[in-house]
């Protein structure tokens, strides 16, 4: 069976439908199973040697003078497919596999751009996670060729073997707790207050051993933060040794970020911080952790620009400690 599956962007999307992929070559361990994702994010297939690359160059396909040409060519490197999943749901997703003349070409039921109508096996729409869309497309698919239980989550990247990142973690008997403060630049509404962080690292360090998790967004941090708190930060890590670093961790407190993502799939329980996100289309699997969030009137919402974020700053941090504090 020579499958094709498609999911261009972003990272932590690339991430929650990783389970599903998992499944895929769990049910048809013989299949070819070919991944259409952008250049810029390959590495995250490293780990999963099952998977084969097939890379869109994000500068061409972003050019309005080059995006179909470059369709085009993508295409002809998967002719020949019996079958394709799409698991993004966009016009520039959708033509590839017709392009290349894919005869089923599945649909994971959210479609923008008019891509249903290049679909031949579209699902319908569902109010969900995404990773229970993914799910979804895995178990109508095996369905499809008697095979149950593709839609059943499973922390794919739990036991691939991943880069040492070091001497990260005493010897203590604590609860090993990563912290992740930051977000994206142009996710920064999703970033609880930096207030409230440090008033939660009160609240735990006698009990947890701590760790903060700064990324390039987060450099100033780095220069204070811990000294001003009592807790290092993970050194500067490569992503693959971030995620084995993360995965020695008993819990991960993070927005709605990658990195909170990375971690379910890694299967280390989280406690996510939500605000603006919606608790459902960005949820997680059940089992894998919690959401927290205010639930004011005005959220989930897709402003970017709100100055008062009270959705976040409302959240409090003894809410978030007892959080922790629960099994």
């Amino acid at each position: 069976m020579d499958l094709v599956l498609l999911r261009l962007s972003a990272l932590g999307d690339i991430l929650r439908v990783m389970p599903a992929w998992g499944n895929l070559h769990h049910a048809f361990p013989e299949a070819r199973l070919r991944v259409v994702v952008e250049d810029r994010h390959a590495f995250l297939l490293e780990p999963l040697p099952w998977l084969e690359p097939v890379l869109v160059q994000r500068k061409r396909l972003s050019n309005p003078l080059s995006a179909l040409g470059e369709l085009k060519r993508v295409a002809g490197l998967i002719r020949g497919a019996e079958v394709s999943l799409d698991f993004h749901g966009i016009l520039k997703a959708a033509l590839i596999p017709r392009l290349a003349g894919i005869p089923e070409r599945w649909g994971d039921g959210v479609t923008k751009e008019f891509s249903r109508s290049l679909q031949t096996r579209p699902l319908s729409f569902k109010h969900q996670t995404r990773y229970d869309q993914a799910l979804g497309l895995a178990e109508a698919f095996g369905r499809s060729q008697g095979v149950e239980g593709l839609g059943r989550f499973r922390p794919v990247l739990r036991e691939v073997p991943l880069p040492d990142p070091g001497g990260i973690w005493t010897q203590s008997a604590k609860p090993r707790v990563v912290l992740v403060p930051g977000a994206s630049r142009r996710g920064a509404i999703k970033r609880w207050p930096l207030v409230h962080w440090i008033s939660l690292v009160e609240r735990l360090k006698s009990r947890c051993e701590l760790r903060w998790s700064l990324g390039p967004e987060e450099e100033e941090l780095r220069n204070w933060l811990p000294e001003a708190t009592g807790v290092e930060a993970l050194p500067r890590l490569g992503f693959w040794q971030l995620a084995a670093a993360l995965r020695q961790a008993d819990r991960v407190v993070a927005p709605d970020t990658g990195l909170l993502h990375l971690a379910v799939v890694l299967g280390v329980p989280v406690l996510g911080v939500y605000g603006s996100s919606d608790p459902v289309v960005a949820g997680l699997p059940g089992g894998s952790g919690r959401v927290l969030r205010t639930g004011i009137a005005c959220s989930p919402c897709r402003e970017r620009a709100c100055q008062r974020r009270q959705c976040m700053s409302e959240l409090l941090p003894d809410q978030v400690a007892a959080a922790l504090a629960e099994r």
